[in-house]
């Protein structure tokens, strides 16, 4: 449990998140929630970025900290596709000059 307890604080500390830790006993359900304590001015804060992305307060947090477990960019779906139809639109306007 030590040596399990090291490897994970040096992947850690190079950035590297893709060790398995634990596995979980018992199946997790998709609907199982975890409660967060804020400050309130980080609520707030929460909620206008949330808001500015058009999503729920609940949902943009689990992004980001979906995001954050696994190192992966945290860019909702919709914020994706207009990423990708704008470089569409940029390729489009470069192969017409």
């Amino acid at each position: 449990m030590l040596k399990r307890l090291v490897d994970v604080a040096l992947l850690q500390k190079h950035g590297r998140y893709d060790l398995q830790i634990a596995r979980p006993i018992e199946p997790i359900s998709r609907d199982s929630r975890v409660y967060v304590r804020l400050r309130p001015e980080d609520h707030v804060l929460l909620r206008e970025r949330a808001s500015g992305r058009g999503m729920a307060t609940a949902t943009y947090a689990s992004i980001l900290l979906r995001a954050h477990l696994r190192a992966v960019s945290p860019l909702p779906e919709r914020e994706l596709g207009e990423l990708k139809r704008s470089v569409a639109e940029l390729g489009a306007d470069r192969v017409v000059t």
